[in-house]
C-alpha cells in the first residue's frame, strides 16, 4: 500500500543547518503553509518561523515557498493550502554574493 503523506522538501542552508533533505506528515486535512510552519516548528524548536516569517507574520523577503513547484507568492500566500500527495518545497532567504 503506497503511503499518503505531505512531503516537504529543505533546501539550500536548511538542509546543511539542519542535516536533513526534509521530512513526511500523514496529514488527516488540509493544512495552510502558515499551519505547516507552526508543525514543522514543534519538531525542529522554531527554526522555521525565525527564517521564513517576519515579525508580522509575513513571508521573509527571499524566503521561498512552494507547492507542487507553484510559489505561494503567487497563490494565496501562507493561506495556501497543502495536503497528502502534494510537495511543498521551503528555501531560505540567500545573500547574494
Amino acid at each position: 500500500m503506497i503511503k499518503l503523506a505531505l512531503k516537504v522538501k529543505f533546501y539550500s542552508l536548511f538542509r546543511i543547518n539542519l542535516k536533513s533533505a526534509g521530512t513526511e506528515y500523514e496529514l488527516d486535512k488540509e493544512i495552510t503553509m502558515a499551519e505547516l510552519i507552526k508543525k514543522l516548528d514543534q519538531d525542529y524548536d522554531g527554526y522555521f518561523t525565525q527564517k521564513l516569517l517576519e515579525e508580522d507574520q509575513s513571508i521573509s523577503p527571499g524566503a521561498i515557498i512552494m507547492v507542487n513547484g507553484k510559489n505561494i507568492l503567487h497563490l494565496k500566500k501562507l493561506k495556501t493550502a497543502a495536503s497528502n500527495q502534494d510537495t511543498v518545497t521551503l528555501f531560505p532567504p540567500s545573500a547574494g554574493g
